[in-house]
């Protein structure tokens, strides 16, 4: 078993390209045994998510090693992934491209989830006291804890569904990679995510899109939202997903070390404050 190299990932793992016996695989493991329990979460995800459209890796083994750290080994796919893929994409192809990705990940309940409002209410709570020296954030803290979180309806979702995070191989089959377990579950918070990059440009941040790049993302934004808006009570859904939202980018601020991504953030939450004021 030879290790070829690491790679790129966005969970806090490793990520290891190895052949063993003329088979490329990707071995994801733990670097403390502290995050044993959360792959173990991200693992089954990926095991149970269900598409006849979308797939994910298949998952080939999964153990511990001599250090008690968890890791799993799964396919490697060769592809792109959907920010590089937005250079590329034919305009034609998009909205059939965003409705498969949306029917993928939707799931028809509009059942409430009691536990929701403490839920979102701890996690916000917490967020005000890590970044309380952000007064330019008053406004947003005071949006979100006036939202009524039980409109969150709780369901399987992948987690971070960025478009760093969707692969589309060279015949054009989407893989979804990179799973993360998540203080709340729901496809609503996997389509903010996609609008995190789709709206806000958060893959793109260091590199500017060109011009037709960034009219591809535009119609899929606005694909992605017709999709939304198709459901009942769609312009409520859309709503709650923007205030979902403006939960991810404050939740990025602990995390952030250089200016440019602070100033990304800043910005992104004026966008927000905006659009969810206006449509009050």
């Amino acid at each position: 078993m030879q290790k070829i190299k690491q790679l790129v990932g966005y969970s806090g793992c490793k990520l290891e390209l190895i052949n063993n016996q003329d088979c490329l695989f990707v071995r994801k493991s733990t670097k403390h045994n502290s995050y044993n329990l959360r792959l173990k979460k991200q693992l089954k995800k990926q095991l149970n998510f269900k598409s006849s459209t979308v797939k994910t890796p298949q998952i080939y083994n999964y153990n511990y090693d001599e250090n008690g750290l968890f890791y799993f080994d799964m396919e490697f796919i060769s592809g792109k992934t959907l920010a590089e893929y937005t250079q590329d994409i034919l305009i034609t192809e998009i909205v059939d491209f965003i409705k498969c990705l949306f029917e993928s990940i939707y799931f028809n309940s509009d059942e409430e989830n009691p536990k929701a409002k403490d839920i979102f209410n701890k996690k916000i709570k917490e967020l005000e006291m890590k970044i309380s020296n952000k007064t330019n954030l008053y406004e947003a803290f005071n949006i979100l804890k006036c939202f009524e979180w039980t409109q969150i309806y709780k369901s399987p979702c992948h987690g971070d569904l960025t478009l760093e995070n969707i692969i589309i191989t060279y015949n054009k089959q989407i893989y979804l990679i990179d799973f993360l377990d998540s203080f709340y579950n729901s496809w609503m918070l996997d389509v903010a995510k996609l609008l995190q990059d789709l709206e806000l440009k958060w893959s793109f941040r260091y590199v500017e899109p060109s011009a037709t790049q960034s009219l591809r993302i535009e119609i899929a934004k606005e694909a992605l939202i017709e999709e939304i808006l198709k459901l009942e009570n769609g312009d409520k859904k859309l709503f709650a997903i923007y205030h979902l939202l403006l939960l991810n980018i404050i939740r990025i601020y602990p995390y952030t070390k250089d200016e440019k991504t602070f100033n990304f953030l800043d910005e992104s939450v004026k966008k927000l404050v905006l659009k969810i004021n206006n449509k009050q």
